[in-house]
């Protein structure tokens, strides 16, 4: 893991630490403290097996589950050798002048060690949620901020480097569905504070894929 040097900017984990920043929106990139993070994958597998433990993030994944997702249909006995390699390739790619353990095991489970990491996409659910759930409510000012910061973090599609993975585009495409939600929560709560040029504005940026949701 290499820093190139640029401006510093905290990022923090959700603990309140300085963490390993992780953007997904618009295409996997990581930075610590503003400094753009270069990482050298030992192995395209390695990548991946990483960008299935930022989708389920904080929740624990048993092996075998995740060698049916990367080698489908493999003998359990090769899928287990290739998950320890691909594994070993995942944490050698962390290594370097900072090096850091990005995953945890407890027996044949891992996951992300989430208080490393501040992920874009695990934030833009946050808000989206406590968003909608406020202006269910009828907590309109707060509702509003949960929103607006959802949507800021929602810059482009999730991993689109990433557009033939069936798993990734699961996820894409529920946050996809998720951002036409924010979106459509937005166009009520401007409506309800007769903000009309902000209703109007909402509307221009409504995907289509929101549409197709309904």
């Amino acid at each position: 893991m290499r820093l190139r040097n640029e401006k510093p900017v905290n990022d923090r984990t959700s603990s309140g630490r300085e963490g390993i920043g992780i953007k997904t929106f618009g295409g996997l990139a990581l930075t610590y403290q503003g400094s753009p993070v270069s990482i050298i994958w030992e192995s395209q597998k390695a990548r991946i097996l990483f960008c299935y433990l930022l989708i389920s993030y904080d929740q624990w994944l048993h092996r075998d589950k995740l060698i049916e997702m990367i080698w489908p249909g493999c003998d359990m006995v090769a899928g287990a050798k290739n998950f320890k390699t691909t594994l070993s390739r995942l944490r050698k790619s962390f290594s370097g002048a900072r090096t850091v353990n990005p995953v945890l095991t407890l027996g044949e489970a891992i996951r992300l060690d989430f208080n490393l990491f501040q992920l874009d996409s695990s934030q833009f659910k946050y808000h989206a949620a406590h968003g909608i759930k406020m202006l269910a409510r009828g907590e309109i000012s707060a509702a509003r901020k949960y929103l607006e910061a959802a949507q800021d973090i929602y810059v482009s599609e999730f991993l689109p480097e990433e557009p033939f993975d069936a798993v990734i585009s699961v996820e894409r495409a529920e946050l996809e569905k998720l951002y036409g939600s924010v979106l459509f929560s937005l166009q009520k709560v401007y409506h309800l504070e007769g903000n009309h040029d902000a209703v109007e504005a909402i509307s221009l940026l409504t995907p289509p894929v929101s549409a197709s949701a309904s």
